[in-house]
């Protein structure tokens, strides 16, 4: 009798769900064993949700945000585009609109709050995910050491692209675990896996990175099948979602596949996707930060590997433990390789995604393996040690303070610029960060061809037919030539600047580009345009006859007055 209870209990809380299905669901106590899950997650929404007023919008919030507004605006009214295409590093039509719906719905807070939504899902899907393939145990472990992630907790309250993909990476997942039951309706999920790939690498572009380890887990739950078995779903499920995603970007145009190039698969080494190279870091010190956001999951992970390989009746998993091992590295890796930290922090929370389950498996594993209750009792208590203290060590390390600038120290040289922003038919060249936040958290009402920043400028060469908003198609160049409608780069900046094409231009927030130094040069060469300031270290020029000046007093809109000479 005890000996049948005790089988029972193995069943119902380790054995993957196939082998206890009939018992589980008769049982009461499945109802209960949700009960854990429900309190993770909702510890991992406390910790994201402390979060939302931590700080205002960041420049890539606020850039993604204003986006979305600004869609939305030329798809009712038209006008151009922004051609935010050639260098968002996600599909500009897909999240940016989603995120500028629920600001109108509830601001910042409830951009943020949605991205918390996916994040609580994702995690959701991996417990789902790591109790169909190691069992429950194991999925309760994987989705606490997730879940107290600092960098889990930062993702899940910044408004920006990751949070989504990474619920659409995990879905994924989680078609390819459910591919494997063994009946008839399993076959249809295999069809799924390509279809939300594609939609997670057109959220988020370096969301392909975990594109094989979603095909490479999918195809490894038909290990018991024989390896040809495990051959041919991986090469069905490449094949089949590499043809869709050419297919897409090319029925996308070449303005997508320009930004896909140079934001994700054509990055040079050392440079950021921002027109311009930023620190570069040695290895060490990319091991190190990203030790610092997930290490301990990572280390945990990998003793699952040996735990499974030394148990004969678990050594098929081998090969699959190993799989979402490596995915915790993909980053690191990717980093090492283009020798820049740049956005790690994010995604190595979708490495921790899959290398979770791997430490959730190698916490639990001695304890599936006896029956004897105290042993199980004290390697339970061991178990959930370790997962809190991995919960308290990393939980601090979030993302929203390093992903936005220090808003307040820009203020005062804000609230005496914004009068300026106001004129009505003006153009303003504004640094990166200042412009992003300024045109969001504040909303002058600023239009998208109405301001440029400092990385990427499409200025209409005069007497060739284009316009400010870039709705008259015509070729850009990097310097003028026959046929070139539009300037871009050093050369643009130059030429708009010698028009006079900007009423205001200030380097607050740029981002230290190779072009800001081209900028300075030609406004500093041009008549008419002043220094109006140098409050917030750094620059800022009008040019005085759009404010109704020369050199002396100049009245902005807004009746206010400022004496340029004093900056």
């Amino acid at each position: 009798m005890t000996g049948g209870v005790l089988r029972a209990e193995r069943a119902m809380y380790w054995e993957p769900p196939d082998a206890h299905e009939a018992l589980a669901g008769r049982s009461a106590r499945r109802g209960l064993s949700w009960l854990p899950v429900v309190v993770i997650v909702a510890a991992q929404a406390y910790l994201s949700a402390r979060l939302v007023h931590l700080s205002p919008a960041s420049p890539d919030e606020s850039l993604y945000i204003y986006a979305g507004h600004q869609l939305i605006h030329e798809l009712w009214h038209g006008g151009g585009s922004p051609y935010y295409e050639t260098y968002f590093s996600g599909a500009p039509d897909l999240y940016p609109i989603l995120a500028a719906m629920a600001d109108d719905f509830g601001g910042l807070v409830a951009v943020r709050l949605m991205s918390l939504v996916f994040t609580l899902v994702a995690a959701g899907l991996l417990f789902a995910t790591t109790r169909r393939m190691f069992g429950y145990w194991p999925a309760v472990t994987a989705t606490a050491l997730f879940a107290g992630l600092g960098v889990t907790d930062g993702v899940g309250v910044l408004a920006t692209f990751d949070s989504l993909s990474l619920l659409l990476i995990a879905a994924a997942a989680y078609c390819g675990v459910r591919a494997a039951e063994g009946r008839q309706t399993a076959a249809r999920w295999p069809l799924l896996i390509p279809v939300v790939l594609l939609a997670a690498n057109a959220v988020k572009y370096a969301s392909i990175l975990f594109d094989p380890v979603v095909i490479g887990l999918a195809a490894l739950q038909l290990e018991r099948e024989g390896w040809r078995r495990v051959a041919q779903r991986l090469v069905a499920l490449s094949a089949a979602t590499a043809m869709l995603l050419l297919v897409s970007a090319l029925l996308a145009g070449g303005a997508y596949i320009e930004g896909i190039m140079y934001t994700t698969l054509n990055r040079p080494t050392g440079v950021q996707p921002a027109f311009a190279v930023l620190k570069t870091d040695g290895p060490v010190e990319l091991i190190r930060e990203s030790w610092d956001y997930i290490g301990a999951v990572v280390t945990i992970g990998v003793l699952a590997v040996p735990i499974a390989f030394f148990s004969r009746d678990e050594r098929r998993k081998t090969f699959t433990l190993a799989l979402l091992v490596v995915a915790g590295m993909l980053v690191t890796i990717e980093a090492i390789h283009l020798r820049t930290d740049m956005s790690m922090s994010k995604h190595d929370d979708f490495g921790a995604w899959f290398t979770s389950m791997a430490a959730g498996y190698a916490l639990t594993r001695l304890a599936q393996i006896t029956f004897r209750r105290h042993v199980k009792v004290l390697l339970a208590v061991v178990s959930t040690t370790i997962a809190v203290l991995c919960g308290l060590c990393y939980s601090d390390s979030t993302l929203v303070g390093d992903q936005s600038t220090s808003w307040s120290a820009l203020l005062p040289t804000y609230a005496y610029l914004r009068p300026y922003l106001e004129l009505p038919s003006g153009r303003d060249l504004l640094g990166s960060q200042l412009a992003s936040q300024i045109i969001y958290v504040d909303d002058p009402g600023i239009r998208w061809y109405q301001y440029s920043d400092d990385l990427y400028i499409k200025y209409p060469i005069a007497g060739r037919g284009g316009n400010a908003s870039g709705s008259i198609s015509g070729a850009a160049c990097w310097a003028v030539r026959p046929g070139c409608m539009y300037l871009e780069g050093s050369a643009g900046y130059t030429a708009a600047i010698r028009a006079h094409w900007f009423s205001l231009i200030s380097m607050l927030g740029s981002d230290g580009t190779s072009q800001d130094a081209a900028i300075v040069a030609a406004v500093k060469s041009t008549p008419g345009y002043v220094l109006l300031t140098t409050s917030g270290g750094a620059p800022t020029w009008i040019y005085a006859p759009d404010y109704g000046g020369t050199t002396g007093a100049v009245v902005p809109a807004g009746g206010y007055s400022h004496d340029v000479r004093a900056g």
